[in-house]
């Protein structure tokens, strides 16, 4: 099978790669910022895309609009492509929250499920909790990489405390591979451990005392 990954060098779109080179015998095409005029030539051959890229930075109209011109990109490609590629789209919780970047994930998934109709292709909607794990950037990908490079730092994190669903990045990734092949419309809610910002802290604050000690923890049974 021929994938396309958008948003192929951000947070998700590697870790996705990485497991999908590793697990599959699926042809991987990577698309990221300098690549992204090759869109519709490479998707026109595609068995499926998953779609990562996304704005989540710049100004209020930045952000929404950014995030539903690349939605449109993508559904033109799939419009002329000869086939009918899936489109797998990672959407978010914050989707339809009211925000610039909720209103334009929503707008983004909309796009490209009429698209995927149009084009008679499958399309998996995939909301994501908040995802951690490795090469999460601080101050970007993750509150949980931000917490721990203060805490390296030497810098005591702000806590706005609140319930949050967290999600392995690599379990996310996991969840997209699992849809490729799949047929119809359908939304897809990854499962998330239920846990809250402050006891997020309190678990790295502690194991990061532990290593600073010399000492190495014993794995979890």
């Amino acid at each position: 099978m021929r994938v396309v990954v958008t948003g192929a060098d951000g947070f998700l779109g590697w870790h996705t790669r990485v497991r999908l080179r590793a697990l599959t015998d699926h042809e991987v095409i990577p698309v990221d910022v300098a690549n992204w005029g090759s869109l519709p030539e490479v998707v026109g051959s595609a068995d499926a895309v998953l779609h990562f890229a996304g704005v989540n930075r710049g100004s209020d109209s930045e952000v929404e609009e950014g995030n539903v011109a690349l939605a449109r990109n993508l559904a033109d490609a799939v419009h002329r492509a000869t086939g009918a590629p899936a489109i797998i789209y990672a959407n978010t919780i914050q989707a339809g929250n009211g925000t610039p970047y909720g209103t334009g994930k929503a707008l983004a998934a909309t796009i490209l499920g009429e698209a995927a109709s149009a084009k008679g292709s499958p399309f998996v909607d995939v909301v994501l909790p908040n995802l951690f794990g490795e090469h999460g950037r601080p101050a970007y990908n993750s509150f949980v990489a931000t917490f721990a490079h203060k805490l390296v730092n030497g810098e005591l994190p702000e806590v706005q405390d609140r319930e949050v669903g967290l999600l392995h990045v690599q379990d996310a990734a996991q969840a997209f591979i699992a849809e490729l092949g799949g047929v119809g419309h359908r939304v897809v809610r990854p499962e998330a451990t239920p846990t809250s910002v402050a006891e997020v802290l309190e678990i790295l604050t502690s194991q990061y005392d532990v290593y600073r000690n010399g000492e190495i923890p014993a794995l979890p049974s």
